[in-house]
């Protein structure tokens, strides 16, 4: 059995070449699938109410959150870089923005869900479990994201910048 050379060959076919890149790849494929139907499944009526559909959202899940960043470490900050290591961490920069704008939306809208269900202390609890621990997942998505920031610029990319 031969394998392709890692030398030659366009860009793709060399980053594909690793098991590093398939796995980087295959945890920013999988992040972006969930967050896909997470974001149809809060839209689109399934006999909840919306604040309860926001309520359960899957967009503050910790596996989700974690995907990126180890596909990011992964490529970005194990030597050598992967080539296509700056793509990589543009597609998890974008994935969690997404998590960060959907996960506060549907933090926001659940509130309402949660604290409504609220008459004895163990469901108090419940609440502030859901409050806190929502937010918490949304603090690890910021810092994640600001670390594929990190490896962003160090690879070279940069924001566009405002025209004056």
């Amino acid at each position: 059995m031969s394998f392709p050379s890692p030398t030659g060959g366009s860009a793709i076919s060399r980053s594909l070449a690793s098991p590093r890149a398939l796995a980087a790849w295959a945890l920013l494929g999988y992040a972006a699938l969930a967050l896909f139907f997470a974001f149809f499944l809060w839209l689109l009526p399934n006999g909840g109410t919306f604040s309860d559909r926001s309520a359960g959202a899957g967009f503050r899940d910790l596996f989700v959150i974690a995907m990126p960043i180890l596909a990011v470490l992964l490529a970005a900050y194990v030597t050598p870089d992967l080539p296509l290591a700056r793509l990589m961490t543009l597609v998890a920069m974008i994935e969690y923005l997404a998590i960060l704008f959907f996960g506060l939306i549907t933090l926001l809208i659940g509130l309402g869900a949660i604290f409504d269900r609220v008459s004895n202390v163990g469901q108090f609890f419940a609440a502030l479990d859901y409050l806190f621990l929502g937010f918490g997942a949304l603090i690890l998505a910021a810092i994640a994201s600001y670390i594929c920031f990190r490896a962003y610029t160090r690879l070279g990319g940069r924001l566009p910048s405002m025209p004056s």
